[in-house]
């Protein structure tokens, strides 16, 4: 019950919805910019023939307030998660947690109130 309010209170706000790639052996884009003051719905697209699994400090940072997750980290391809998550202004390395994927990284950046784009 408090997730759901929590969403819906972001909804009122206003998120800012970013959309990524996960292609073989990257992200795209790699480097991402936010804001601090509202919500962002992080949707993770697996468009490569391997499969990905997404992990970073955006899943375990205490600061980090995670709005909507989904139940598995794991993307087969074709397939997609979404992440919906407010954190406060810094830099959030994520990757791919896949054996043979070592390169495949990039970075969320959360700017003070008003500053980023989504």
């Amino acid at each position: 019950m408090i997730a759901l309010a929590a969403a819906l209170a972001a909804c009122e706000r206003g998120e800012q919805a970013v959309r990524v790639a996960a292609q073989d052996f990257r992200f795209s884009p790699a480097t991402i910019r936010l804001h601090a003051d509202a919500p962002a719905r992080l949707t993770i697209i697996n468009e490569g023939r391997e499969p990905h699994e997404f992990a970073g400090p955006l899943l375990t940072d205490p600061r980090v307030r995670l709005l909507s997750v989904p139940k598995s980290f794991r993307l087969p391809p074709g397939r997609s998660l979404t992440i919906l998550f407010q954190a406060p202004p810094g830099t959030y390395v994520f990757r791919c947690r896949v054996r043979g994927h070592p390169g495949m990284v990039g970075t969320v950046i959360v700017e003070g109130t008003g500053a980023g784009s989504g």
